[in-house]
């Protein structure tokens, strides 16, 4: 009998699944190192958060395959995956539909100042009303950083609100931008003509975050800045250091960096910063699929008739 080791919370389709495929199942926390203790017995891993590096490859000696229960993998090393002829898996679109209505939720939550009225009616503070504050999203303009799964259809949800959508992705060729929004060949121009900017982009593929403070201090005083992409897309010391000089600006966050935020964090104290805690795909529906996907993925591997679409070291292969 075959043993995974599920590490982290997962919903329990995906464990029924491989139950009834009698498998065994073996859940830990993924908060601790205790599970470390447990990796020389494992022959497949569903996959959270927990960094997989050439210590941990080290320890799972038997281990065949990993089944990343979503889409991201900066917390595996591929190089070393690699050497060791590991299959890694994603759960292919299984949650663009739950990011992209995340997405929109926070833009709205900022635009129509939901947290801050709720918080001020609490204190009986009814009066808030007259603020003024709240803004339609009507209109618009809306930057969308990445024209993948997400990007699109939080695009396509903006249209719906009849914002002005503008696309940037340095990956793809502008004529794979539908004909209703508007690309943008240079993200360096024009910065300070939108109202909002979405990041949907899957990693940083470099040193250095993309927004610094030399980007956010071209951007309008009032922008908004959403990001339920990757946390270090972002420089967070200057994005506090902007909310702190800027009031007006808002910030709407998924992720952070590092995760989660340190309690004696300083992010914790604006008010012009709405904060979610990495759960833009965390709805019931997305769980299920996902982790149904990585019992599925799992399965489908040892019984040699997986997806390629869906592995990502293709190399392994050959």
């Amino acid at each position: 009998m075959k043993k995974v080791l599920v590490l982290g919370k997962v919903h329990n389709s995906g464990l029924e699944f491989l139950k009834k495929k009698s498998y065994e199942i073996l859940e830990l926390s993924d908060q601790n190192d205790d599970y470390k203790k447990a990796l020389h017995t494992i022959d497949a891993l569903i996959l959270k958060m927990t960094n997989v590096d050439n210590e941990f490859l080290n320890l799972a000696s038997k281990l065949k395959v990993i089944a990343r229960h979503g889409v991201g993998y900066n917390n595996v090393d591929l190089k070393s995956l690699n050497k060791k002829k590991i299959p890694l898996f994603i759960t292919g679109d299984v949650n663009s539909d739950s990011v992209s209505e995340h997405t929109i939720g926070l833009m709205l939550s900022i635009a129509k100042k939901i947290n801050i009225y709720d918080q001020e009616i609490r204190n009986n503070n009814f009066n808030i009303r007259n603020s003024f504050k709240s803004v339609d999203l009507n209109e618009k303009k809306i930057l969308i950083f990445g024209y993948g799964r997400i990007g699109k259809k939080v695009a396509t949800i903006c249209r719906f609100f009849n914002m002005q959508v503008y696309v940037y992705d340095k990956f793809i060729d502008n004529s794979e931008i539908s004909k209703e929004f508007i690309a943008v060949d240079d993200l360096n121009e024009n910065l300070e003509i939108y109202d909002y900017i979405s990041l949907h982009i899957p990693f940083n593929n470099s040193d250095k975050p993309l927004i610094d403070k030399t980007f956010l201090n071209r951007l309008k005083k009032n922008c908004t800045l959403i990001n339920t992409s990757r946390g270090d897309l972002i420089d967070q010391q200057d994005l506090k250091m902007h909310l702190s000089n800027n009031p007006d600006f808002y910030a709407g966050l998924d992720v952070f960096n590092p995760e989660p935020p340190d309690l004696n964090d300083e992010i914790f104290k604006y008010k012009n910063l709405v904060m979610t805690p990495h759960s833009a795909a965390y709805t019931e529906e997305c769980l299920k699929k996902m982790s149904l996907f990585c019992g599925e993925n799992i399965d489908n591997f040892f019984n040699k008739n997986f997806n390629k679409d869906l592995l990502i070291n293709k190399e392994i292969l050959n």
